[in-house]
């Protein structure tokens, strides 16, 4: 059986190392653990906050089926009322999340040997093998390479291949607010998904998902920019947190008819390859002659489901092959 390296250790790499044959998976990322999107920030004395995934709403019986069957002790539903917010109707699909926080999805389906802070500087192929240049000046020699990152650094790693592949579009960013009250803000709902606002698509009550680090004394919200305003202010976010985050909270707390409330923690988070407007006509891709392959929800879709599905087909393409 052969030695299989995967490049990203997102939910994608999570459902391959699962469900590929192999003698030996190898999952390497340049951050500092895993989840990619599916992300986590936890503060001291204040809480938990999922500043990437906000939930999993299964659509197909067969991905309820697989988080169920691996993933049951690490996972609940999400209870409460959600609402489109111009026109006051409910949200009523099913909401998974971790138990602990939303990295619970990837951290606890992971099953290879993992390496992070390990940045991919290059490809090569050496005959029969891959040869995996880092940054860190180490090299790793493979059978099989699987990309599950973002499409512009898929590009840029492949590009040298000319491959009959072309990874054409680009990926759209997004501003997260990770914010806390010292009170009860009195919302009577968990979530609002914002169709028309200019500057917010979702607003999230952290605190009603019930997790035992959360202060119980203060409330803890995410803000999710709207396209507009990331493509707007993204470039220039890091120099201006303190604008972008007041014009965001501000928005939120004005959306509410809310004041007198004091601010005790706020923190913002940008994510340059958030999602992909525009997909591809399938769901992965597969050279069997050079064993290369590339898989991510950004191939089909923009959901957590969409990686699950993408990765399982290139797992079953493999295994089959």
């Amino acid at each position: 059986m052969s030695k299989i390296s995967i490049i990203g250790s997102g939910l994608s790499s999570a459902v391959l190392s699962k469900k590929l044959n192999a003698k030996e998976i190898f999952i390497f990322d340049k951050a500092r653990g895993p989840g990619g999107r599916s992300s986590t920030r936890r503060v001291d004395s204040v809480g938990v906050f999922d500043h990437g995934l906000q939930f999993i709403s299964p659509k197909k019986n067969d991905f309820e089926l697989f988080l169920k069957q691996h993933l049951s002790p690490f996972i609940k539903e999400w209870d409460g009322e959600f609402f489109f917010f111009e026109n006051n109707k409910k949200i009523k699909e099913k909401k998974y999340i971790g138990k602990s926080g939303n990295n619970d999805f990837v951290k606890n389906l992971i099953s290879a040997n993992t390496h992070y802070q390990k940045e991919l500087l290059g490809i090569e192929k050496k005959n029969t093998k891959w040869l995996l240049q880092f940054m860190d000046s180490t090299n790793q020699e493979c059978d099989k390479l699987i990309l599950t990152i973002p499409l512009e650094q898929c590009q840029k790693i492949i590009a040298p291949l000319n491959l009959d592949f072309k990874i054409i579009g680009s990926m759209e960013p997004n501003l997260t607010i990770m914010v806390g009250f010292d009170k009860s803000l009195g919302i009577q709902a968990n979530g609002f998904k914002f169709e028309k606002n200019p500057i917010l698509s979702w607003a999230a009550n952290e605190s009603s998902k019930i997790r035992s680090e959360n202060n119980p004394d203060l409330e803890l919200w995410t803000l999710q920019s709207s396209l507009f305003f990331a493509q707007k202010k993204f470039q220039d976010y890091r120099s201006n947190k303190e604008e972008v985050i007041n014009l965001m909270v501000g928005e939120f707390l004005n959306l509410f008819n809310i004041k007198n409330t004091k601010i005790v923690h706020k923190d913002i988070h940008g994510w340059l390859y958030a999602f992909k407007k525009e997909n591809f006509s399938h769901k992965f891709y597969w050279n069997e002659e050079i064993n290369l392959g590339i898989c991510g929800d950004w191939m089909c879709g923009s959901k957590a489901e969409d990686s699950w599905s993408s990765a399982s087909a290139l797992a079953d393409q493999i295994n089959n092959s």
